[in-house]
C-alpha cells in the first residue's frame, strides 16, 4: 500500500512548467544559464574578434599574414613613396613579395612575432 501513496505531479493532471522546474531546482538553472551566457560569449568574440587593421612600417609579420590584399598593396605603395622602390623596383608586387619573403625566412627563425615588415624586406630581424 506504501506504492499507492506516492503520487507524481503526471499522475496529478498538473503540468510542469519552465517556472516550476526553474524554481524547483534553482542551483541547476543558474549553473544552465551561465553556460548559455559563457556559449554566447565566446560566438560573440569569435564572430566580433580581432580584424587586421592598417598596415605600418612597425606591422609585424605574423599581422601581414592577418591583413588581406587590398591593405597589403596599400601598404607597398605608400612603402615606395616613404622609402623608395627595392633593387630599382617600384611595383607593389615586387614590395609584397619582398615582405613574405622576409617574413618566410623570419618565421624560419621563430622571430615573426617581433619583425616588422621593415625589417622583412631589409633582412634585418
Amino acid at each position: 500500500m506504501a506504492a499507492s501513496t506516492s503520487v507524481s505531479q503526471a499522475d496529478d493532471g498538473q503540468q510542469w512548467t519552465l517556472r516550476g522546474l526553474i524554481a524547483a531546482h534553482k542551483r541547476f538553472a543558474l549553473g544552465a544559464l551561465a553556460f548559455c551566457a559563457v556559449l554566447v560569449a565566446t560566438i560573440v568574440i569569435a564572430a566580433l574578434g580581432p580584424k587586421a587593421g592598417a598596415v605600418s612600417d612597425a606591422t609585424t609579420c605574423s599581422q601581414w599574414g592577418s591583413a588581406n590584399w587590398n591593405q597589403q598593396t596599400a601598404y607597398a605603395r605608400r612603402y615606395v613613396q616613404e622609402h623608395g622602390g627595392i633593387a630599382g623596383q617600384t611595383s607593389p608586387m615586387a614590395i609584397i613579395t619582398a615582405i613574405n619573403d622576409g617574413c618566410m625566412q623570419a618565421f624560419g627563425e621563430d622571430v615573426d612575432d617581433t619583425t616588422s615588415v621593415v625589417q622583412a624586406i631589409s633582412g634585418n630581424f
